[in-house]
């Protein structure tokens, strides 16, 4: 079975929203923007950190992922790539980059009855959100930062805790008229969350052979405990699979940490899979 992850320009709004904790004994810093057309929002606790440090670092990780897995920009690796240049002169971290991708997407396809997440290389930033997060959470841990949030166009990585208190989080409800948290939950552990779905930009994840995505199906969140790439290549796999049934035996049947938000009997329903629950608590 093959399936196409589609994505156009305009990016998902983000599914998972920071409600931060309920203390608030230390200084949060925020550090926020916008990157490959959407928003990140980057947290952590003050101490002896150079926030100018930082904040130079996270940029230049994004300057290096545009570099690498932009299919906007003509001169980027994966745009040389489709367009059958040669790609020797790129730096050696952009074409680590773009080797890591790949890698995720081929261990992906195989968890996930055998998707795609691009197609001569049109879609390839699929995966760009999910592993600029894990870039910069290697930083992070480079910088002996342990206590931090990061949020790229909604694909988070968590680790340690803010203030004593678990990091707290949310997935947006699906239906257009009823904004606001669907799910409120406490992240416990490091992990790595990704959500996908076309409820915000309807049509833009086509699924098998070219064909939409059954209307019933609204989102689908995956956990990892160590790659937000990782999730976000599974979450959007999964959600190209099309079928409210068809994901759950996919998610049952491979043991996979998530959460299918569907429309059922005319109402909103969820299903969580054990190992989501597992790693909740």
């Amino acid at each position: 079975m093959i399936l196409v992850a589609n994505f156009l320009k305009k990016s998902l709004l983000f599914f998972l929203f920071f409600l931060g904790a309920c203390s608030s004994n230390n200084e949060v810093v925020s550090i926020s923007g916008e990157t490959f057309g959407t928003f990140y929002d980057i947290k952590f606790e003050k101490s002896q950190y150079n926030i100018k440090k930082i904040n130079d670092e996270i940029n230049n990780i994004f300057i290096s992922i545009n570099q690498c897995c932009s299919t906007y920009k003509n001169d980027s690796l994966v745009s040389f790539k489709r367009d059958s240049k040669n790609t020797d002169l790129f730096k050696e971290e952009v074409k680590y980059y773009f080797q890591e991708v790949v890698k995720i997407s081929e261990e992906a396809n195989k968890t996930v009855e055998g998707f795609i997440l691009f197609d001569d290389y049109d879609y390839f930033n699929a995966v760009a959100k999910g592993y600029a997060v894990d870039i910069v959470s290697s930083k992070f841990k480079e910088l002996n930062i342990e206590d931090f949030f990061i949020n790229i166009g909604g694909e988070i990585r968590v680790e340690g805790m803010k203030n004593n208190n678990f990091w707290k989080i949310g997935i947006e409800n699906p239906l257009p008229n009823q904004l606001g948290i669907f799910k409120p939950f406490e992240i416990k552990q490091s992990l790595s969350i990704a959500t996908s779905g076309n409820y915000r930009n309807p049509g833009h994840i086509v699924g098998i052979e070219g064909s939409k995505i059954d209307q019933n199906v609204l989102s689908i969140s995956v956990m990892d405990k160590k790659s937000t790439a990782y999730a976000d290549a599974l979450a959007t796999g999964l959600f190209a699979l099309g079928k409210v049934d068809l994901i759950k035996n996919n998610i049952r049947d491979n043991g996979i940490p998530a959460l299918l938000i569907y429309k059922g009997d005319e109402k909103i329903q969820s299903f969580e899979s054990k190992q989501w629950k597992e790693l909740l608590q």
